[in-house]
C-alpha cells in the first residue's frame, strides 16, 4: 500500500514539473500498471496463505533434461483434481502464460512471467475454469476449440516467447 502511495506521489510530482502530455500519460499508465501488479501480488499472497505449505522437493531445476518431467503439484485443498490434470504444453510470451493440460483444457494466466511460482500456480489451480479446449491432431498440431490450429515447435532464436514445454518435455530453463 505504501508503494502505491509513493508511486502516486512521485507521478503527481513529476506531472507538476513537466507539462508534456505524452510523458504525463506514460507516467499515469505506469502508475496504474504498478497498482495492478500490487493487487495481483496481494491476491496471490491471500491465496497462498490459505494453502498448506509444500514440503516435498520439487525438481523444477532439472527441466532441461530429455526426460519428460511434469511439475509436481503442491498439497492443496483440491489436490485430488490437480493430481488428475497434468501440464502437457506450455506457451509463454510477454502477454503471459498459456497452459495446455492432458485433459484437453486450456488456462491462460495473463501478465504471468515464466517463473517456477507461476507454473506451480497454474498446475495447482483447480478453481479457475478452462477458457478453451484442445485436441491433438495426427500431424502433432493442437486443434483449439475445433477450428484454430496451433503448432508447438521449439524456436531457439527467440527467448521472449515460445513453447516452454511440448508433450511433457521442457525446452526452456527459467
Amino acid at each position: 500500500m505504501t508503494k502505491s502511495i509513493l508511486t502516486f506521489v512521485l507521478a503527481v510530482t513529476l506531472l507538476g514539473c513537466n507539462n508534456n502530455k505524452e510523458k504525463q500519460q506514460e507516467l499515469i499508465l505506469k502508475t496504474k500498471e504498478l497498482q495492478l501488479k500490487e493487487k495481483e501480488i496481494e491476491l496471490r499472497e491471500k491465496r497462498l496463505a490459505t494453502e498448506k505449505a509444500d514440503t516435498t522437493p520439487v525438481g523444477l531445476g532439472q527441466q532441461a533434461t530429455d526426460n519428460a518431467t511434469p511439475i509436481t503439484a503442491a498439497v492443496t485443498k483440491n489436490s485430488d483434481k490437480s493430481k488428475n490434470r497434468k501440464l502437457r504444453y506450455l506457451y509463454y510470451s510477454n502477454g503471459g502464460l498459456r497452459a495446455y493440460f492432458n485433459d484437453g483444457s486450456i488456462i491462460d494466466c495473463s501478465r504471468c512471467n515464466l517463473t517456477k511460482e507461476n507454473i506451480q500456480f497454474l498446475q495447482n489451480d483447480t478453481v479457475e475454469k478452462p477458457i478453451q479446449s484442445y485436441t491433438i491432431e495426427k500431424d502433432g498440431s493442437l486443434l483449439v476449440d475445433g477450428w484454430k490450429h496451433e503448432y508447438p515447435i521449439v524456436n531457439k532464436e527467440e527467448n521472449y516467447e515460445g513453447w516452454a514445454m511440448i508433450n511433457y518435455k521442457w525446452f526452456v530453463t527459467y
